[in-house]
């Protein structure tokens, strides 16, 4: 009867289990007691197991239990103690996987309810057994059990049991951390307070404030003394030009001498110095700029190194801003550059969608070639952007950029387009199989936003020859993204058989720019069409492409083919495009078509066409 159901379920069932036991008949209501001495006696009857009754001391309501057969147990000091030393057990067992939270909520609940059920002459031994037990565990868990209103407890035996078996030190941590639990909202958070009052006001703790503040006055002088010393030193860097070159030795102590400060609590003058570092990086002399890169860079380490994570960053920020500018490599600028980059590497690690990012804004756009660089900057920052672009965090990245699931899609969009190269590949897959416009958009955008590093990716994907609505996209971002060498990429898509991706082509050649242009486009011009021919004299006229003019004149000439219509339009934005480039060498044609005589008597032009030619003129003799 003593079985757990899910026992009694596996062996069968109660009724297996009475069979195998001969057992026929069950009395109830009947008890029997077994005498241990004249005053004490213990149940038989409903023999609980102490495994059960500790599971009872551990979760039930002492308000609402009945704990009557328990207590019969509990008059044998032996048994309480050894459930409470059993139950003890369990909570250590369990410390490695339950949070300490939940282990002292359980602990304090399985004490209140043994002093509710212990014999009163017991309990003074039980305070004593339950206190040793407690200061045996670590000073987290007995902070922990004092931040859950342990004071009244035995009628406060308990409470000062415990602190008489904690030494000086564990005492002191035992406070600091029911100091800490004081700051939380809440119940917990007031009976920690209550706690570390009651706590500090016992002699181990008055003791221990005086102690502290005894060590903090002392400290607090000796701090003051090595400031003063500081700033004596300090003295040239306040002088500033005046007080002539800077003594080698003090060159050599101002990385130490700034991290002394941030040790000692007088971060602001710390701070002032670096500003004055930052401000000699740009220094007209090129040996000074060197020298403060160099400290800067010491100055950096060591305050990783001490965990400064808060002033480490502000000088980060600070050197993310010159580095950014600067354009000459150096040991200290690739020194720098992979101190920043292990910062940033952190900071991606615990949030990789951080709006604020200058490491990683820095990093990209001198990688991207937007302003003039040593290579060797350049090739710096790209493998810093390739070390950062993990898997793990393309993998988050990418995620949230195609699913916006935590609402951060636009963050996810900017720090994909700030890491080089590393993203365009599986960008250009997604572009490529997307349907959703919306989608595309978001694609090109971050693809422009990566720039000139995305130019390889991009050139290999044309020579693949993709469908035409991908090569269309293509050529949109190589337009976007590519410099005058590229020009010569887009002149085999001029003629594509796709009319869309002929005109997105123009318009990236166009948007491109460079002296090859012209040449790309009269190398083309016989070879399309008549609607391709005046978008391509149109961008000749923005241009103001001058070798162009022989081309347009012999077009000028031509025997007509083809719709008249069309052939007229073609004419009247030759004739245009003459008149804005404003060659003297076009004006007999020009002048010959605005007279009506026809050209050399072969030709006769429609009224636009004539129109036209005559404002050329006029345009051209002005000039």
């Amino acid at each position: 009867m003593s079985l757990r159901p899910e026992t009694a379920r596996a062996e069968g069932g109660l009724q297996a289990i009475l069979d195998r036991q001969a057992v026929r008949h069950i009395l109830v209501n009947e008890m029997m007691f077994v005498a241990r001495d004249k005053d004490q006696q213990i149940i038989a009857g409903m023999d609980l197991k102490d495994d059960d009754i500790l599971s009872i001391l551990m979760e039930a309501d002492p308000e609402s239990t009945d704990l009557q057969q328990i207590m019969e147990k509990a008059k044998d000091p032996e048994w309480i103690g050894q459930i409470f030393q059993t139950g003890m057990k369990h909570i250590v067992e369990q410390q490695d996987f339950t949070p300490g939270v939940q282990l002292s909520e359980k602990l304090v609940h399985m004490v209140r309810m043994l002093e509710k059920i212990a014999d009163p002459a017991d309990q003074e031994q039980l305070a004593d057994l339950v206190a040793r037990s407690v200061a045996e565990l670590d000073n987290e868990m007995i902070s922990l059990v004092h931040s859950r209103d342990v004071r009244n407890l035995f009628g406060g035996r308990l409470f000062d049991n415990v602190i008489g078996e904690l030494p000086d030190e564990r005492f002191a941590e035992v406070a600091d951390g029911l100091a800490h639990m004081a700051e939380a909202p809440g119940e917990q958070g007031r009976a920690a307070a209550l706690s570390h009052e009651v706590l500090m006001d016992t002699e181990k703790g008055r003791r221990l404030e005086s102690e502290r503040q005894t060590r903090e006055a002392q400290e607090k002088e000796e701090r003051e003394l090595r400031f003063s010393r500081l700033k004596e030193k300090l003295q040239w860097i306040q002088r500033g030009d005046e007080a002539g070159p800077l003594d080698p030795n003090l060159k050599a102590e101002l990385p130490g001498i700034v991290m002394e400060l941030y040790g000692i609590g007088y971060g602001q003058t710390a701070d002032e110095v670096l500003a004055w570092f930052t401000e000699k990086l740009t220094d007209p002399n090129p040996e000074l700029g060197a020298w403060a890169a160099e400290s800067l860079s010491q100055i950096l380490e060591g305050l990783i190194a001490a965990g400064l994570t808060d002033q480490a960053s502000r000088l980060a920020e600070m050197l993310s801003q010159w580095f950014a500018t600067e354009t000459v490599f150096s040991p200290a600028c690739e020194r720098i550059c992979r101190q920043l980059k292990e910062l940033e590497q952190a900071l991606l690690e615990r949030d990789p969608f951080g709006e604020v990012h200058p490491i990683l804004d820095a990093l990209s756009m001198i990688q991207s070639g937007k302003t003039p660089r040593d290579p060797a900057m350049q090739a710096m920052a790209a493998g810093s952007l390739r070390e950062l672009a993990t898997d793990g965090l393309l993998k988050i990245l990418f995620r949230e950029f195609m699913t916006n699931e935590r609402g951060h899609q636009k963050a996810a969009s900017r720090n994909l387009a700030r890491l080089g190269d590393a993203p365009v590949e599986e960008l250009l897959d997604i572009l490529r199989e997307s349907e959703d416009s919306t989608e595309r958009v978001r694609i090109l955008q971050v693809i422009t936003e990566i720039g000139a590093p995305a130019i390889p990716n991009i050139i290999g994907r044309i020579i693949r020859n993709e469908p035409w609505y991908v090569l269309r996209n293509l050529v949109y971002l190589l337009g976007r993204v590519g410099k005058e060498p590229q020009a010569a990429d887009l002149a085999p898509l001029l003629l594509h058989a796709n009319q869309r991706v002929q005109m997105e082509a123009l318009k990236s050649l166009q948007r491109i720019g460079g002296k090859c242009r012209a040449e790309i486009l009269l190398s083309v011009l016989p070879k399309v069409d008549d609607a391709l021919k005046m978008s391509i004299v149109e961008t000749l006229s923005i241009i103001k492409a001058r070798e162009a003019v022989p081309l347009l004149v012999e077009m000028l000439q031509a025997k007509p083919s083809g719709s008249a219509s069309l052939k007229a339009d073609l004419e009247e934005k030759i004739c245009n495009t003459l008149g804005n480039i404003g060659a003297r060498e076009a004006l007999p044609a020009l002048s010959e078509i605005a007279d009506s005589k026809g050209f050399f008597g072969v030709r006769s032009y429609s009224e636009k066409v004539k129109i036209a030619a005559g404002k050329a003129v006029a345009s051209i003799t002005r000039r």
